[in-house]
């Protein structure tokens, strides 16, 4: 320490010898006293003086000896400072070791010990300072500085006024305390107890929660109520060739900064952040200091304008793959200590598997939503189809009779609706996952492209069909019909999603990444081992946000409006997928327009699919067979008589197979068409065995309005689906008489 003292502040004795040399001028002016005794009487009073300053130094200076060597011994952070000047007077050992002056520079720069406070905090300070000084009063302030050995420490601050025999000397004491490790402590106390609350809410909303995007919506804002944190959002990954994460739930102040955001774990500079990270390596991942980390540049300005100071992100695991993740925000640099991350980590766990649980409940409900749809659609087919296949028929059958164009294009119009109400029944049929086709390996880029001419009709002129097809043929193991129909599912979807003019782009591609890598997430277990084949479907229309995403291949789920769709296009897609061993999927990011994919997987080999064409049967000469009909319906049995009547055929019906076998033991037929259906239960399977025994050389075809029923069954004969056409029909015919002349 310095050996320079203070001066006891000496105005009130002088004044009062003064005034009183004064008040004796005055008197003798006044009275007759003589020169000398005056003098007499000043000398007294200024020796009186002098000694009352002397004994007021050294009591003041014994007091602050007294309190140096006090102060000292506890290691206790003391100073005295003169008002209003600030002048430092007094300072402990421990307050120069702690602000890195000597006493020397701070009596000399009063205002020194102010630049180590931390220089958001320095302004309101020197505020306090200034304010409670001019009160003469007790206060105290608190503030962050750095100390002599460049540590930032939290300083608690008492400024009491000196005083002396009660009576105030002009001086203030300044007691310090650090507090530093006392506010961390309470600081980590709170951001834990934040932690465990927020555990607690995302438990409550999984348990609350009957949908994923509801799920995520809950707990982001629960993330953020009350003292919770600056934003919170999730996000899930992309599948594609880009694999960003896309913005699914979030909540802050500032919501266009989080879904702004571009996030690509598999980018060079775009997959360096936190939630990058987190994605692509399954592990905790935290930003201390945004404005310091050099890995959050592409986000820092954005960040730093919304008072984000640390990020933590949190990958969310299935089978040890992330599929997505949860990002929080604070607004305190070096949030997210060990303890907190440790609670959060837990948190994100649960929420995973909360949505997990989720997707599994929502699969069983949709299976068992589907097969409820199969077995009632099943049940209705076979009626509602042979409904359909007098409507069909005796249309056709109509127009070939009408004179009149105008008559013809009416009929036409009855037909069109009757197979638009197939359509209809089939694609509950394929909702169920009942199969309507014998499987073959097949090119899905030759069937992708014989499809072309036909999607372009289908969704109109101002929309732009592009093909982006795989170089080489891809092999999967499907029905080509109903490939076919999925894919201009995929195309009417997109047109209804565009309008009048976009862009749709068909691609295919073969992927054969090993398990874990981003293509292969989020998908069955049984398709992450083994090489897929996708088709992929993208428009240019409005997207879909994330509840329409969420509900997209529910049966009957439309956002069309009335009238406008029947919510079985994407429900059929899936549905012919899955039977396939596959699945679909949505890829979309409002408003950029919606993807969407089939996933197959890739057939071991390729029996020439790239260059198979369809064999011609040669066409035979018309001939006139005799037909013998089975059917219980009277109204479609007499439009299949009328019509086969009409090809020069000589038919020949019945509505029981009681009746029919009677017929077969008189007569002799070429052809029997029989129902698989029949009145009282009756089985046509049986009537086909028992008429082929009667005449092994007759052949046989089997109808049915539940065609998918019997797909899979061992039949031993052709299957004709109800309705069926009159070009159909004949067809089948003809393909019955080649048959038997090969035979």
């Amino acid at each position: 320490m310095s050996d320079r003292r203070i001066d006891a502040r000496a105005a009130p004795p002088i004044a009062a010898a003064l005034a009183a040399i004064l008040v004796i001028a005055e008197l003798r002016a006044t009275i007759a006293m003589p020169a000398l005794a005056l003098i007499a009487l000043a000398f007294v009073l200024l020796v009186w003086t002098a000694v009352h300053l002397v004994v007021v130094r050294a009591e003041l200076l014994a007091q602050l000896d007294v309190a140096r060597i006090a102060a000292n011994a506890i290691e206790q952070i003391i100073w005295i400072e003169a008002y209003p000047s600030g002048e430092t007077a007094f300072a402990t050992a421990t307050y120069e070791q702690v602000w890195g002056h000597d006493a020397l520079t701070l009596f000399q720069a009063a205002e020194s010990r102010l630049d180590a406070v931390h220089a958001d905090d320095r302004q309101r300070v020197r505020r306090e300072i200034r304010a409670g000084q001019a009160g003469l009063e007790t206060f105290r302030s608190e503030f962050r500085m750095s100390t002599a050995s460049g540590e930032e420490r939290i300083m608690h601050v008492k400024f009491h006024p000196h005083e002396l025999k009660g009576r105030r000397t002009g001086y203030w004491i300044g007691f310090a305390t650090d507090v530093t490790e006392e506010r961390r402590y309470h600081a980590s106390i709170a951001r834990n107890r934040r932690a465990l609350r927020a555990l607690a809410l995302v438990n409550a909303a999984i348990s609350q929660a009957q949908s994923r995007s509801e799920l995520h919506k809950l707990v982001c804002q629960s993330l953020i109520e009350g003292d919770g944190y600056a934003a919170a959002w999730i996000g899930l990954r992309e599948m594609g060739p880009i694999a960003k994460i896309r913005v699914t739930a979030h909540a802050a102040t500032h919501a266009d900064y989080i879904t702004a955001l571009d996030i690509r774990p598999n980018d060079p500079v775009l997959g360096q952040g936190p939630t990058a990270r987190a994605m692509r390596d399954g592990e905790v991942s935290v930003c201390h200091s945004v404005a310091e980390d050099p890995e959050l540049a592409p986000w820092r300005e954005a960040a730093l304008r919304q008072g984000f100071q640390a990020i933590a992100a949190f990958p969310l695991l299935h089978d040890g793959n992330a599929f997505g993740t949860l990002t929080l925000y604070s607004d305190e640099a070096g949030a997210f200590a060990d303890d907190e991350v440790r609670i959060l980590e837990e948190m994100s766990v649960s929420l995973a598997q909360g949505l997990v649980m989720i997707e599994a409940k929502t699969e069983l409900l949709n299976s068992r939503k589907m097969e409820l749809i199969g077995q009632i659609s099943g049940e209705l087919s076979h009626d509602f189809n042979n409904i359909l296949g007098i409507i069909a028929t005796h249309a056709q059958i109509g127009g070939r009779e009408a004179e009149s164009d105008a008559a013809r294009d009416r009929f036409g119009l009855i037909a069109q609706a009757a197979l638009r109400g197939v359509d209809i029944t089939r694609s509950l049929l394929g909702i169920a996952r009942h199969p309507r086709g014998i499987p073959e390996v097949a090119d899905v880029n030759n069937l992708t492209m014989r499809l072309i001419s036909l999607i372009r009709a289908a969704v109109g002129p101002g929309i732009d069909v592009q093909a982006q097809l795989w170089d080489t043929p891809l092999p999967v193991e499907i029905d080509p019909a109903g490939f076919n129909n999925a894919l201009v599912n995929l195309a009417i979807n997109a047109r209804d999603a565009m309008g009048e003019h976009g862009v749709l782009t068909l691609r295919t591609w073969l992927s054969d990444a090993p398990e874990g890598c981003p293509s292969r997430e989020g998908l069955p277990a049984g398709l992450r081992r083994v090489p897929l084949v996708i088709i992929e479907a993208a428009d240019t229309g409005s997207g879909m946000t994330e509840d329409v995403r969420e509900h997209a291949f529910e049966p009957f789920f439309s956002t069309k409006g009335p009238n406008k769709g029947t919510g079985l296009g994407l429900s059929a897609v899936l549905g012919f997928a899955v039977h396939h061993g596959g699945t679909a999927r949505v890829l979309s990011s409002s408003p950029e327009g919606t993807t969407i994919q089939i996933v197959l997987p890739a057939s071991s080999g390729l029996a020439d699919a790239g260059s198979r064409r369809p064999v011609a049967l040669p066409a035979p000469k018309p001939a006139k067979l005799r037909v013998l009909i089975v059917d219980n319906e009277p109204d479609l049995l007499s439009g299949m008589v009328e019509t086969l009547s009409l090809a020069g055929h000589k038919p020949t019906g019945f509505t029981t197979s009681r009746e029919a076998l009677d017929a077969l033991s008189r007569h002799k037929f070429d052809v029997l068409i029989c129902d698989l259906l029949l009145d009282n239960g009756e089985d046509g399977t049986v009537l086909a065995r028992q008429a082929a025994l009667k005449d092994p050389q007759m052949r046989v075809i089997v109808m049915s309005g539940n065609a998918a029923r019997h797909a899979e069954s061992d039949l031993a004969w052709p299957l004709l689906e109800k309705p069926f056409s009159v070009d159909t029909l004949i067809g089948q015919l003809q393909s019955a008489l080649a048959a038997t002349k090969a035979a």
